[in-house]
C-alpha cells in the first residue's frame, strides 16, 4: 500500500479522544499516540478538567509532525464537554434576549478560553430551526423557531468566535430542526418539501457562510425533497453538491459523528468511509472504530487512486484551522468575573414569566416546597443548586424533594404529607435538549394536584415546549438548563433585581 494513500487516508479522519482515559488507561494512550504518528488530523476531546485538557494538548501536539486540529462542542461553553469554565446559556436564551451583540460575546469568552486549553476548532453554532416542539435532540440548542431570528445571531457567534482565532463550524446540515427522532439513536427523515426547506432550513447556512463559517458539519438525515433518500446527507453526494455548486462553498465540509446510531445501525465503519469520501467530504467526525475507518480510506484510495487529487484539494481547505493552531497557555485558564457575570446578566435577559406574576417573587413569609422533576438523576446536582440558591437568597422555611419518573402514587402522598405546613411551591421541571421526557404524563398529573392543593410556580428549565396543565397559574421560563439560567430564575423568585442594564454595559 502507498505511503501517499495511508497518509491522505489518516489525515481526513479526527478521532474522538476521551482525556480522562488517556491518562488512567496506558493503552489507551499509546493507540492515540500512534494515530498521531500514523497522520491523523486531529481530535475531538471529551472529559477531563481544563488542566487534563490541556496536558492531552501539548502531548498530542508535541507528538505531532504536523500540528493536529484538536476540536470540542463547546455550544454552551467549556462546562459542556469539560470540568471547568465559564457556563452560558443555551443558544434559544441568548436569542431570546434580544441582542446579537451579546451573543457575539458569548462566542468570543468560549472562543478564549477554547485557545488556552489548546482547542482550535469549536463545533458550533447550531444552525438549525427549532419548527418542531417535538424534536428531541435540538430544541433549545438553536437561536431560535424562525430563520431570521437564528440567523442574526449565528452570523454573530461566527464572525466573533473567528476573530478570536477559533474556527466555527456550521451544524447540523441541511438543518435538523424539523424531525421527531435523535440522530444519536436513530436515522431520521426530514419531510419538508425543497421551497420550505430553502427559504426555512438553509436560510441559516446561507448566512453562515456568508460570514465565512470555517467547516459546515453535515447531519445524518434523510432528506427526500433533495434527493438525499437512499444515503444520509452525511454521506450522500448530492449534499456535497449542494454546499459546493448551488451555495458557492469551499470550506470544510465534515460529517457529523460517525459513531452515531444513525449510522452504525445501517452502515459499518468501513461502508461510512467509503460512502463519505466518494462524496467529497472533507472530514470524517469521530468513526466508531478509527482503526477500520483508517484501513478503509488507505485502500479506497489505493485502488482509485483519482481520489487522492480530492485528498489534496481536501487538506488545503485544513489551512485556516492551521495557520495559526493554539497551544495551551502556561498560566492556564483564566475566568474572569467578567465572564460569570455576562453569562449571569444575559441570562436573566432571557428569563419569561407568564400567569399570575404576583406569584413572583415569593412572599417572604411562604412555607415552600420544592419538587425537582428530574427524568434523570444525573441532574439532581443541578436542582439542588437552584433551589439552595432561592433559599439563600430568601431564608424562606422550605422543603425539598425529587420525583423520579417512576414516582408512584403512594410516595407522592408521603411528599405531600411531610410537607404539610406548605403554602407554596415551586416545582422545578428540568428536561435538556436530550434529556428523557419518559416521566412527563406522570408528571403532569402530579402538577395539577399540587396546583389545586396552594398556589404553584412551574419552572420550565430547558423545553420551554412542554405543555402544562390548566391549572397552574404561573410559568418561568428560561429557555435553558445551564447553570447561569437555574441562576437567572432563582434570583426571579427570590425578588433579587435583574441586571440587564448591566449586560448591555459588559458587551
Amino acid at each position: 500500500m502507498s505511503a501517499p494513500a495511508r497518509w491522505f487516508a489518516a489525515r481526513s479522519i479526527i478521532a474522538r479522544l476521551d482525556v480522562p482515559a488517556y491518562w488512567r488507561e496506558l493503552a489507551y494512550r499509546e493507540r492515540v499516540l500512534r494515530w498521531v504518528e500514523q497522520g491523523i488530523g486531529g481530535f475531538c476531546l471529551f472529559g477531563g478538567t481544563p488542566e487534563e485538557v490541556a496536558r492531552v494538548a501539548l502531548e498530542v501536539q508535541a507528538a505531532a509532525s504536523v500540528p493536529l486540529v484538536l476540536a470540542a462542542d463547546l455550544e454552551y461553553g467549556l462546562p459542556m464537554r469539560f470540568a471547568g469554565g465559564t457556563a452560558f446559556p443555551r443558544a434559544f436564551a441568548l436569542a431570546r434576549a434580544g441582542r446579537p451583540e451579546w451573543t457575539a460575546a458569548v462566542a468570543r469568552v468560549i472562543a478564549r478560553q477554547a485557545r488556552q486549553l489548546g482547542i482550535g476548532w469549536n463545533f458550533a453554532p447550531v444552525c438549525d430551526v427549532t419548527t418542531n416542539p417535538a424534536n428531541p435532540v435540538i430544541g433549545i440548542r438553536a437561536f431560535g423557531q424562525t430563520p431570521q431570528e437564528a440567523s442574526v445571531h449565528i452570523r454573530a457567534w461566527i464572525e466573533a468566535t473567528q476573530n478570536e482565532g477559533v474556527g466555527a463550524c456550521a451544524k447540523h446540515f441541511p438543518g435538523h430542526g424539523d424531525v421527531t427522532v435523535d440522530s444519536h439513536e436513530a436515522l431520521p427523515t426530514v419531510t419538508a418539501d425543497r421551497a420550505t426547506l430553502w427559504e426555512r432550513e438553509l436560510q441559516p447556512f446561507r448566512e453562515a457562510l456568508a460570514a465565512g463559517v470555517v467547516g459546515v458539519m453535515v447531519g445524518h438525515l434523510r432528506v427526500p425533497a433533495l434527493g438525499i433518500e437512499e444515503l444520509p446527507a452525511s454521506l450522500s453526494p448530492r449534499t456535497t453538491a449542494l454546499l459546493r455548486e448551488e451555495l458557492g462553498y469551499d470550506g470544510l465540509v465534515l460529517t457529523d459523528a460517525l459513531d452515531m446510531g444513525a449510522i452504525v445501525q445501517h452502515w459499518t465503519t468501513a461502508q461510512a468511509v467509503e460512502y463519505a469520501l466518494r462524496a467529497g467530504v472533507d472530514i470524517l467526525l469521530m468513526p466508531a472504530d478509527v482503526e477500520e475507518a483508517l484501513a478503509a480510506a488507505e485502500h479506497l484510495l489505493n485502488t482509485q487512486p483519482e481520489l487522492i487529487e480530492q485528498r489534496r484539494r481536501s487538506l488545503a481547505r485544513w489551512r485556516w484551522l492551521r495557520t495559526d493552531p493554539p497551544f495551551p497557555e502556561q498560566s492556564g485558564l483564566e475566568e474572569t468575573l467578567a465572564d460569570v457575570r455576562l453569562a449571569l446578566q444575559v441570562a436573566q435577559a432571557a428569563v419569561e414569566i407568564s400567569g399570575n406574576t404576583s406569584l413572583v417573587p415569593l412572599p417572604a413569609d411562604a412555607h415552600v416546597l420544592f419538587l425537582a422533576c428530574l427524568p434523570e438523576e444525573t441532574l439532581m446536582g443541578q436542582a439542588t443548586f437552584f433551589f439552595r440558591l432561592i433559599a439563600q437568597q430568601t431564608r424562606l422555611c422550605c422543603d425539598m424533594a425529587y420525583v423520579s419518573p417512576g414516582v408512584t402514587p403512594e410516595e407522592e402522598q408521603r411528599l405531600y404529607d411531610t410537607a404539610a405546613g406548605a403554602t407554596h411551591a415551586v416545582v422545578l421541571l428540568l428536561v435538556p435538549p436530550r434529556g428523557s421526557q419518559r416521566g412527563l404524563p406522570r408528571w403532569y398529573g402530579m402538577l395539577a394536584r399540587c396546583a389545586e392543593r396552594m398556589p404553584t410556580v412551574v419552572v420550565l428549565a430547558g423545553n420551554p415546549f412542554v405543555p402544562l396543565p390548566g391549572s397552574v397559574a404561573t410559568v418561568v421560563r428560561t429557555y435553558s438548563d445551564t447553570e447561569p439560567s437555574l441562576a437567572a430564575a432563582a434570583l426571579l423568585l427570590s425578588g433579587t433585581p435583574l441586571e440587564r442594564e448591566q449586560a448591555e454595559e459588559t458587551s
